[in-house]
Protein backbone atom coordinates (compact mmCIF):
# COMPACT_ATOMS: atom_id res chain seq x y z
CA UNK A 1 0.00 0.00 0.00
CA UNK A 2 0.54 3.60 -0.48
CA UNK A 3 1.43 5.85 2.66
CA UNK A 4 2.69 8.89 4.24
CA UNK A 5 5.87 8.05 6.26
CA UNK A 6 7.62 10.76 8.53
CA UNK A 7 11.19 10.14 7.98
CA UNK A 8 12.22 13.05 10.48
CA UNK A 9 14.00 16.71 10.48
CA UNK A 10 10.81 17.43 8.81
CA UNK A 11 10.59 15.57 5.71
CA UNK A 12 7.29 13.09 4.42
CA UNK A 13 7.74 11.11 1.48
CA UNK A 14 4.89 9.15 0.08
CA UNK A 15 6.05 4.75 0.61
CA UNK A 16 5.14 1.82 -0.31
CA UNK A 17 4.53 0.01 2.60
CA UNK A 18 3.47 -3.37 3.38
CA UNK A 19 -0.42 -4.00 4.45
CA UNK A 20 -0.86 -4.13 8.79
CA UNK A 21 -2.14 -8.17 9.23
CA UNK A 22 -3.63 -9.61 12.73
CA UNK A 23 -0.53 -10.34 15.11
CA UNK A 24 -2.19 -9.90 18.22
CA UNK A 25 -5.69 -11.43 19.35
CA UNK A 26 -7.50 -7.89 20.11
CA UNK A 27 -6.18 -6.63 16.52
CA UNK A 28 -8.14 -5.03 14.27
CA UNK A 29 -7.43 -4.03 10.65
CA UNK A 30 -9.14 -0.84 9.43
CA UNK A 31 -9.07 0.01 5.60
CA UNK A 32 -9.20 3.66 5.60
CA UNK A 33 -11.77 6.00 4.57
CA UNK A 34 -10.46 9.34 5.75
CA UNK A 35 -7.96 10.63 7.58
CA UNK A 36 -7.55 14.33 8.78
CA UNK A 37 -4.24 16.44 8.68
CA UNK A 38 -4.19 17.62 12.18
CA UNK A 39 -1.87 20.54 13.82
CA UNK A 40 0.23 17.81 15.75
CA UNK A 41 1.35 16.30 12.31
CA UNK A 42 2.25 20.04 11.23
CA UNK A 43 4.11 20.43 13.97
CA UNK A 44 6.16 17.32 13.60
CA UNK A 45 6.96 18.07 10.51
CA UNK A 46 8.26 21.67 11.47
CA UNK A 47 12.53 22.35 11.60
CA UNK A 48 12.97 22.07 14.69
CA UNK A 49 10.00 19.92 15.79
CA UNK A 50 7.29 21.41 17.49
CA UNK A 51 5.77 17.98 18.84
CA UNK A 52 8.21 14.37 18.79
CA UNK A 53 7.62 11.30 16.45
CA UNK A 54 9.14 7.95 15.60
CA UNK A 55 10.60 8.12 12.17
CA UNK A 56 10.09 5.71 10.08
CA UNK A 57 6.01 5.95 10.60
CA UNK A 58 3.02 6.26 9.06
CA UNK A 59 1.42 9.38 10.10
CA UNK A 60 -2.50 10.28 10.12
CA UNK A 61 -4.72 9.99 13.77
CA UNK A 62 -7.69 11.70 12.89
CA UNK A 63 -9.69 8.56 11.02
CA UNK A 64 -12.80 6.85 9.98
CA UNK A 65 -13.06 3.10 7.45
CA UNK A 66 -14.65 0.01 7.83
CA UNK A 67 -13.21 -3.10 9.55
CA UNK A 68 -11.45 -5.87 7.70
CA UNK A 69 -10.05 -8.24 9.96
CA UNK A 70 -10.15 -8.92 13.79
CA UNK A 71 -8.04 -10.43 16.03
CA UNK A 72 -9.60 -14.22 17.90
CA UNK A 73 -10.68 -12.41 20.99
CA UNK A 74 -12.33 -9.35 19.18
CA UNK A 75 -16.14 -9.99 19.42
CA UNK A 76 -17.84 -7.06 19.25
CA UNK A 77 -17.06 -5.50 15.94
CA UNK A 78 -17.76 -7.23 12.39
CA UNK A 79 -15.98 -6.87 9.46
CA UNK A 80 -17.34 -4.26 6.96
CA UNK A 81 -18.53 -2.06 10.55
CA UNK A 82 -18.08 1.70 9.51
CA UNK A 83 -15.58 2.93 13.04
CA UNK A 84 -13.52 5.34 14.60
CA UNK A 85 -10.46 5.23 16.72
CA UNK A 86 -9.07 6.49 19.51
CA UNK A 87 -5.88 7.34 18.74
CA UNK A 88 -4.19 7.26 22.02
CA UNK A 89 -4.77 3.75 23.00
CA UNK A 90 -4.45 3.85 27.21
CA UNK A 91 -3.19 1.29 28.82
CA UNK A 92 -5.76 0.91 31.44
CA UNK A 93 -3.16 -0.48 33.99
CA UNK A 94 -0.71 2.54 34.83
CA UNK A 95 -1.68 4.72 37.76
CA UNK A 96 -3.34 6.91 36.20
CA UNK A 97 -5.09 4.67 34.42
CA UNK A 98 -6.64 3.31 37.28
CA UNK A 99 -7.42 6.57 38.88
CA UNK A 100 -9.62 7.13 36.55
CA UNK A 101 -7.24 9.68 34.18
CA UNK A 102 -6.93 7.74 31.13
CA UNK A 103 -6.00 11.46 29.54
CA UNK A 104 -2.23 10.93 31.62
CA UNK A 105 -1.49 7.46 30.76
CA UNK A 106 1.81 6.56 31.58
CA UNK A 107 2.22 4.58 28.68
CA UNK A 108 0.61 6.43 25.46
CA UNK A 109 2.11 5.20 21.92
CA UNK A 110 -0.41 7.45 19.74
CA UNK A 111 -0.98 6.04 16.27
CA UNK A 112 0.22 8.25 13.74
CA UNK A 113 3.06 9.67 15.80
CA UNK A 114 4.72 6.55 17.24
CA UNK A 115 3.47 3.80 15.34
CA UNK A 116 2.19 3.54 12.64
CA UNK A 117 -1.20 5.44 11.61
CA UNK A 118 -3.93 5.91 9.37
CA UNK A 119 -2.80 7.96 6.06
CA UNK A 120 -2.38 5.06 4.27
CA UNK A 121 -4.89 2.33 2.90
CA UNK A 122 -5.18 0.72 5.81
CA UNK A 123 -4.58 0.20 9.56
CA UNK A 124 -4.11 -1.68 12.71
CA UNK A 125 -5.77 -0.57 15.60
CA UNK A 126 -6.04 -2.30 19.33
CA UNK A 127 -9.97 -3.35 19.52
CA UNK A 128 -10.62 -1.22 22.98
CA UNK A 129 -9.69 2.04 20.94
CA UNK A 130 -11.75 1.36 18.18
CA UNK A 131 -15.74 2.28 18.02
CA UNK A 132 -18.76 1.90 15.77
CA UNK A 133 -20.05 4.71 13.91
CA UNK A 134 -22.92 4.90 11.80
CA UNK A 135 -22.84 5.22 7.85
CA UNK A 136 -24.63 8.78 7.72
CA UNK A 137 -22.61 11.49 8.57
CA UNK A 138 -19.95 12.14 5.76
CA UNK A 139 -16.75 11.11 5.23
CA UNK A 140 -15.32 14.75 5.80
CA UNK A 141 -17.31 15.27 8.79
CA UNK A 142 -16.82 11.81 10.75
CA UNK A 143 -13.08 12.59 10.42
CA UNK A 144 -13.60 15.15 13.00
CA UNK A 145 -14.53 12.42 15.56
CA UNK A 146 -10.96 12.56 17.42
CA UNK A 147 -10.22 16.18 17.54
CA UNK A 148 -13.91 16.82 18.61
CA UNK A 149 -13.02 14.21 21.59
CA UNK A 150 -10.20 15.71 22.54
CA UNK A 151 -12.30 19.38 22.40
CA UNK A 152 -15.26 17.88 24.49
CA UNK A 153 -12.48 16.92 27.22
CA UNK A 154 -10.86 20.52 27.18
CA UNK A 155 -15.05 21.69 27.42
CA UNK A 156 -15.87 19.44 30.34
CA UNK A 157 -13.05 20.51 32.21
CA UNK A 158 -13.93 24.39 31.65
CA UNK A 159 -17.42 23.60 33.45
CA UNK A 160 -19.07 26.05 30.57
CA UNK A 161 -22.04 27.23 31.47
CA UNK A 162 -25.25 28.92 30.04
CA UNK A 163 -24.13 32.73 29.33
CA UNK A 164 -20.46 32.58 30.39
CA UNK A 165 -18.21 34.71 28.18
CA UNK A 166 -15.26 32.91 26.41
CA UNK A 167 -12.42 34.10 24.34
CA UNK A 168 -10.67 31.27 21.80
CA UNK A 169 -7.14 32.06 20.93
CA UNK A 170 -6.77 30.74 17.39
CA UNK A 171 -9.06 29.86 14.68
CA UNK A 172 -7.80 26.44 13.29
CA UNK A 173 -9.75 23.25 13.22
CA UNK A 174 -9.52 23.29 17.11
CA UNK A 175 -10.26 26.70 17.79
CA UNK A 176 -13.32 25.89 15.90
CA UNK A 177 -14.09 22.94 17.16
CA UNK A 178 -14.04 24.60 20.75
CA UNK A 179 -16.36 27.32 19.50
CA UNK A 180 -18.81 25.16 17.72
CA UNK A 181 -18.71 22.94 21.19
CA UNK A 182 -18.87 26.12 23.75
CA UNK A 183 -21.69 27.80 21.51
CA UNK A 184 -23.57 24.62 21.72
CA UNK A 185 -23.19 24.97 25.79
CA UNK A 186 -24.47 28.58 25.66
CA UNK A 187 -21.67 30.61 26.18
CA UNK A 188 -21.95 34.05 24.99
CA UNK A 189 -20.34 35.93 23.72
CA UNK A 190 -17.62 34.22 22.36
CA UNK A 191 -14.92 35.96 21.00
CA UNK A 192 -12.21 34.50 18.71
CA UNK A 193 -8.69 35.99 18.75
CA UNK A 194 -7.58 35.32 14.85
CA UNK A 195 -4.94 37.35 12.68
CA UNK A 196 -5.86 35.38 9.42
CA UNK A 197 -9.02 36.59 7.43
CA UNK A 198 -10.04 33.37 6.10
CA UNK A 199 -10.03 31.48 9.31
CA UNK A 200 -12.04 33.90 11.28
CA UNK A 201 -14.60 33.49 8.37
CA UNK A 202 -14.93 29.86 9.43
CA UNK A 203 -14.71 30.77 13.44
CA UNK A 204 -17.88 33.19 12.58
CA UNK A 205 -19.46 30.14 10.53
CA UNK A 206 -19.79 27.87 13.84
CA UNK A 207 -20.60 30.26 16.40
CA UNK A 208 -18.18 32.70 17.24
CA UNK A 209 -19.85 36.74 18.01
CA UNK A 210 -17.41 38.15 17.25
CA UNK A 211 -13.63 37.77 15.74
CA UNK A 212 -10.59 40.21 16.41
CA UNK A 213 -7.51 40.19 15.58
CA UNK A 214 -4.68 40.31 18.33
CA UNK A 215 -4.26 43.90 18.39
CA UNK A 216 -7.91 44.54 18.03
CA UNK A 217 -8.56 42.70 21.25
CA UNK A 218 -5.74 44.53 22.71
CA UNK A 219 -7.76 47.58 21.79
CA UNK A 220 -11.28 46.54 22.25
CA UNK A 221 -10.95 44.61 25.56
CA UNK A 222 -12.77 47.12 27.67
CA UNK A 223 -15.46 47.26 25.04
CA UNK A 224 -15.95 43.38 24.46
CA UNK A 225 -15.20 42.11 28.02
CA UNK A 226 -15.59 44.47 30.26
CA UNK A 227 -15.33 42.38 33.51
CA UNK A 228 -13.16 39.72 31.47
CA UNK A 229 -13.70 36.19 30.00
CA UNK A 230 -14.93 33.63 32.22
CA UNK A 231 -13.19 30.92 29.93
CA UNK A 232 -10.06 31.78 27.92
CA UNK A 233 -8.93 28.86 25.67
CA UNK A 234 -5.42 28.90 23.83
CA UNK A 235 -5.32 26.49 20.96
CA UNK A 236 -2.25 28.15 19.51
CA UNK A 237 -0.42 26.67 22.42
CA UNK A 238 2.38 29.16 22.99
CA UNK A 239 -0.17 32.19 24.25
CA UNK A 240 -0.88 31.69 28.43
CA UNK A 241 0.71 35.42 28.47
CA UNK A 242 -2.53 36.79 26.89
CA UNK A 243 -4.30 34.26 28.50
CA UNK A 244 -4.24 35.32 32.28
CA UNK A 245 -4.51 39.04 30.85
CA UNK A 246 -7.78 38.24 29.15
CA UNK A 247 -9.42 36.32 31.85
CA UNK A 248 -11.44 37.80 34.48
CA UNK A 249 -11.52 37.00 38.40
CA UNK A 250 -12.16 33.63 39.14
CA UNK A 251 -11.58 32.50 35.35
CA UNK A 252 -10.71 29.00 33.62
CA UNK A 253 -7.94 28.27 31.55
CA UNK A 254 -7.94 25.74 28.93
CA UNK A 255 -4.35 25.23 27.66
CA UNK A 256 -4.82 22.91 24.37
CA UNK A 257 -2.53 23.95 21.73
CA UNK A 258 0.78 22.14 22.06
CA UNK A 259 4.57 24.06 21.00
CA UNK A 260 7.15 22.28 22.66
CA UNK A 261 9.40 25.40 21.26
CA UNK A 262 7.00 28.18 23.00
CA UNK A 263 8.81 29.65 26.41
CA UNK A 264 6.69 32.81 27.13
CA UNK A 265 7.43 34.43 29.91
CA UNK A 266 4.14 34.31 32.45
CA UNK A 267 3.32 36.56 34.98
CA UNK A 268 1.99 34.56 37.83
CA UNK A 269 0.81 37.07 40.60
CA UNK A 270 -2.18 37.29 38.00
CA UNK A 271 -3.35 33.71 38.51
CA UNK A 272 -3.26 34.22 41.94
CA UNK A 273 -4.71 37.45 42.31
CA UNK A 274 -7.78 36.33 39.66
CA UNK A 275 -8.03 33.18 41.59
CA UNK A 276 -7.38 31.76 37.53
CA UNK A 277 -7.66 28.17 37.26
CA UNK A 278 -5.56 26.61 34.64
CA UNK A 279 -6.11 23.32 33.09
CA UNK A 280 -3.74 21.25 30.64
CA UNK A 281 -5.76 19.32 28.36
CA UNK A 282 -5.36 17.96 24.63
CA UNK A 283 -6.35 14.05 24.60
CA UNK A 284 -9.52 12.36 25.31
CA UNK A 285 -10.65 11.30 28.39
CA UNK A 286 -13.69 8.80 28.13
CA UNK A 287 -15.20 11.54 25.61
CA UNK A 288 -15.38 9.19 22.40
CA UNK A 289 -18.30 8.10 22.97
CA UNK A 290 -20.42 12.01 23.43
CA UNK A 291 -18.26 12.73 20.61
CA UNK A 292 -19.43 10.54 18.13
CA UNK A 293 -22.94 11.39 19.57
CA UNK A 294 -22.59 14.63 18.65
CA UNK A 295 -21.48 13.83 14.57
CA UNK A 296 -23.69 11.39 14.12
CA UNK A 297 -26.94 13.72 15.67
CA UNK A 298 -25.77 16.78 13.35
CA UNK A 299 -26.05 18.83 16.02
CA UNK A 300 -22.93 20.84 15.64
CA UNK A 301 -22.76 22.84 11.73
CA UNK A 302 -18.97 22.11 11.27
CA UNK A 303 -18.75 21.28 7.95
CA UNK A 304 -17.51 24.94 7.31
CA UNK A 305 -14.31 23.71 9.06
CA UNK A 306 -13.21 21.71 6.28
CA UNK A 307 -11.52 23.46 3.87
CA UNK A 308 -9.81 20.97 1.41
CA UNK A 309 -10.18 16.76 0.74
CA UNK A 310 -7.39 15.15 -0.96
CA UNK A 311 -5.86 12.40 -2.70
CA UNK A 312 -2.55 10.40 -0.55
CA UNK A 313 -0.36 11.97 -3.16
CA UNK A 314 -0.94 15.36 -1.96
CA UNK A 315 -0.69 15.39 1.71
CA UNK A 316 2.10 16.94 1.57
CA UNK A 317 0.30 20.13 -0.14
CA UNK A 318 -2.34 19.78 2.62
CA UNK A 319 0.15 20.23 5.15
CA UNK A 320 1.94 23.55 3.48
CA UNK A 321 -2.06 24.56 3.46
CA UNK A 322 -2.29 24.21 7.06
CA UNK A 323 0.91 25.88 7.74
CA UNK A 324 0.43 29.03 5.67
CA UNK A 325 -3.19 29.14 6.75
CA UNK A 326 -4.61 28.66 3.55
CA UNK A 327 -6.70 25.60 4.89
CA UNK A 328 -8.38 25.43 8.42
CA UNK A 329 -8.53 21.34 8.08
CA UNK A 330 -7.35 19.05 5.42
CA UNK A 331 -9.10 15.69 5.00
CA UNK A 332 -6.88 12.89 3.56
CA UNK A 333 -8.88 10.07 1.42
CA UNK A 334 -5.96 7.28 1.39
Amino acid sequence: MRAAVFQGNGRLAIEDRPEPVITAPDDVIIAVEACGICGTDVQILNVPPGHPATPGTIMGHEFIGHVTAVGSAVSDLRVGQRVTVDADPKCGACTSCRAGRPANCLNLSALGIFRDGALASHVKAPAGAVYPLSEKPPREIAALIEPLACVVNGTNRAAARPGESVVVFGAGPIGCLFTAVLKAAGATPIVVVEPNATRAAVARAVGADVTVTPDELAVRRAELLPEGADIVVDAVGSLLPACIETAGMGGRIILFGMNSNARPPVHQVEITEKGLTVHGTYITNFTFPAAIRLIESGVLDLAPIVSEVLPLERTAEGIEHLRTGQATKVVITP
